[in-house]
């Protein structure tokens, strides 16, 4: 039996949790009979309002200390007791890993669910999180540390993530085009590298709802540094008012909650209702025309996939190859705009909720057929050829 480890901050939680689960269900579900794989999840916090029921028939949880000394040494005791072969990181940093790594001869692999190097927007934030840096930012730190080429926090993003992946077995990473582009930060040929593009999986729904109401949607987390839900609001004022018939909903919860009710009051918005956190988000999905994504950074949006298999067209800022990827041809499963013209992403707004049923129609049934391609199986595939050739070495 192969006895695989995933670690999580937070588990279940949102997209990158949702992954472990897929690739999770899948591995066991195909080997029944073999008992071929056993899944483990460490985790530092337990979600348990978001358990299905279901859950541990294909997942073992065990809890671990949120201390960052304390972690590495339950995770190090962990991979001992339970002869753990593959351990799967899916957070940013952990303790004295290249240590773990090397003492116990694991099988580690990094998976990096963002864009590369997305560590940037953190290193940036953290420089104007308070009055005093916010002053320093404007005096200084705004022309050193700049998000462009030449930025010093792209350079230290690139850094760490280079750090990591000579720590790893495997590196993943989202797309193709990731793939490239880390590879050529790293300075290193893409066929000598041990990074490997997975995309996420995403589920096939079955009776798709075509008939969809006049709903505008939101979701995601409301955290405003990385999802920018302020975005959504500004392009909802400009264009409320011609569209008179349609409504904006906004599903999820996070600590900007309160902060985004009150721009809403302060912009005198109509027609939008905040729903908080819900367990089963596919009602919204199965009722809603259009799917909206403001982001700064986004990896591999699961929103963007989503909305494409219940047939809800997304419009998204293109601020990644990630996102453009996902929707791959402008129009045909969605679209993207220039980041970040919130006038040209409401102009798009409106041409959509114009466009002719049959051109709905068209990119809706477009959407379903080639989100098809990225099932939990055939991903979930892809998962086990990486966990079966890191074996064979």
């Amino acid at each position: 039996m192969t006895n695989i480890a995933f670690i999580h901050n937070k588990f279940p939680a949102g997209g990158a949790e949702r992954i472990t689960i897929d690739i999770a269900q899948h591995l066991t579900k195909c080997d029944k009979t073999n008992n071929e794989y056993k899944i483990y999840v460490f985790t530092t916090s337990e979600n348990k309002s978001l358990y299905n029921k279901s859950l541990s028939e294909y997942i073992t949880i065990v809890k671990i200390s949120g201390n960052a000394t304390a972690k590495s040494r339950d995770i190090e005791k962990l991979i001992n007791k339970l002869n753990i072969d593959i351990l799967v990181q899916v957070v940013d940093y952990i303790y004295d890993i290249t240590g773990i790594w090397k003492r116990t001869g694991i099988k580690l692999v990094f998976a990096n669910h963002g864009e590369p190097f997305w560590q940037r927007y953190s290193i940036i934030a953290r420089r104007q999180n308070s009055f005093l840096k916010k002053i320093i930012w404007k005096l200084l730190w705004n022309k050193i540390y700049p998000d462009n080429k030449g930025g010093k926090a792209k350079r230290m993003a690139i850094k760490r993530s280079f750090k990591i992946y000579n720590s790893c077995d495997s590196y993943t990473v989202l797309c193709d085009s990731y793939k490239k582009q880390t590879c050529s930060a790293f300075g290193i040929a893409p066929e000598e590298s041990h990074i490997v593009a997975i995309e996420n999986p995403e589920k096939i729904r079955e009776n798709v709802n075509y008939d969809k109401e006049n709903t505008i949607l939101f979701c995601g987390r409301l955290d405003n540094r990385y999802k920018r839900i302020d975005r959504v609001l500004r392009i909802w004022a400009m264009i409320q008012d011609r569209l008179n018939d349609w409504n904006l909903e906004i599903v999820g919860d996070g600590p900007d909650r309160k902060e985004l009710e009150q721009l809403s009051a302060k912009l005198k918005l109509k027609r939008i209702s905040f729903k908080g956190e819900h367990k089963d988000v596919q009602q919204y999905y199965d009722k809603a025309s259009i799917l909206v994504l403001t982001s700064q950074s986004e990896g591999w949006p699961l929103c963007l996939t989503e909305a494409q298999a219940s047939g809800v067209i997304p419009i998204a800022f293109a601020c990644s190859s990630g996102v453009e990827e996902v929707i791959n041809k402008s129009g045909e499963y969605g679209f993207t705009v220039e980041c970040f013209d919130e006038n040209k992403f409401a102009e798009t707004l409106i041409n959509v909720t114009s466009l002719h049923k049959k051109d709905i129609d068209r990119i809706r049934h477009n959407a379903v057929a080639f989100r098809a391609k990225f099932s939990p199986e055939i991903i979930a595939e892809k998962w086990k050829n990486l966990f079966d050739t890191l074996l064979k070495k």
